[in-house]
């Protein structure tokens, strides 16, 4: 008891949060730079931009974002090329180029590509005399950010995978004990703003990637027992006043909630 309160007091003090997403960061970036060291990637740097970039909260976002950034290094790359082969590299064409690709990505939901592409597709406009041919070299740069977003969202997926079900439990063992606490002391009422959207936060992910989670268990139960934990810091700031119904009210909003999340705590608990 006295381990987890210490946890829970630096996590929420400490000015930095390294988490399992960190270090896959750096194990997706060494396996990136190792393979870099072969013919098999023409420019590591484009790759380890892509394995980092492949490695998100969550693996369908990692799917989603990284398919988006080869998408994008594609599209920049052709851009390019294009403009290059023909060499329409006056202020005006840079100007119109940018431009046009920030609305492809836009038209195709890629926005978080748009720097990488805009960086690519100016590089090689800037760039056209390169080793093996200006086509060679946009070609190539693509397939470097593929393997390098195919390597994160690998990592991502097969070693030590989000566990979105063990940070609930954490997460609610901690809403509850913080509701529980609050209660006798109420100067850590503060503290119940960030675990609520810590709460909300990993309920998000849990949804997005609940595809790949084969636990049986009520979400329907999960759900209202989120949905009723953001109402916590409202019921707690609304106790204070001196109408005894409304506080009455309040307070057994409370203790409603703290039954639900105990509820809840002991399914997610013995789910298989």
């Amino acid at each position: 008891m006295h381990i987890r309160k210490l946890i829970r007091k630096i996590r929420l003090h400490s000015p930095i949060s390294v988490g399992m997403r960190t270090f896959k960061s750096g194990l997706a970036a060494t396996i990136t730079a190792t393979i870099g060291l072969t013919s098999i990637i023409g420019n590591p740097f484009y790759a380890l931009m892509g394995a980092v970039f492949g490695m998100q909260n969550t693996v369908s976002n990692s799917l989603k974002l990284g398919i988006g950034r080869i998408i994008g290094t594609a599209i920049g790359a052709f851009i390019g090329f294009i403009f290059a082969y023909f060499e329409l590299v006056n202020p005006f064409a840079i100007g119109f180029a940018v431009a046009l690709v920030i609305v492809i990505c836009g038209l195709l939901k890629i926005q978080n590509s748009i720097l990488i592409t805009v960086t690519l597709c100016l590089l090689i406009m800037f760039n056209p005399t390169r080793e093996g041919g200006l086509f060679h070299y946009a070609f190539f740069r693509t397939l470097d950010t593929a393997l390098g977003v195919i390597i994160g969202i690998l990592v991502n997926r097969f070693i030590a995978p989000p566990n979105h079900l063990k940070a609930l439990i954490t997460e609610l063992e901690i809403l509850s004990e913080l509701t529980q606490d609050i209660l006798k002391y109420p100067h850590k009422l503060p503290q119940l703003k960030k675990e609520i959207t810590n709460l909300t936060a990993i309920h998000n992910n849990y949804q997005i990637d609940i595809k790949y989670d084969n636990h049986e268990f009520s979400h329907e139960n999960l759900l209202k027992t989120v949905e009723a934990s953001s109402e916590l810091y409202f019921h707690f700031k609304s106790c204070d006043t001196i109408i005894e119904h409304v506080k009455h009210y309040h307070l057994n909003e409370i203790n409603q909630t703290l039954i639900l999340l105990q509820q809840t705590l002991s399914e997610l608990k013995g789910v298989k």
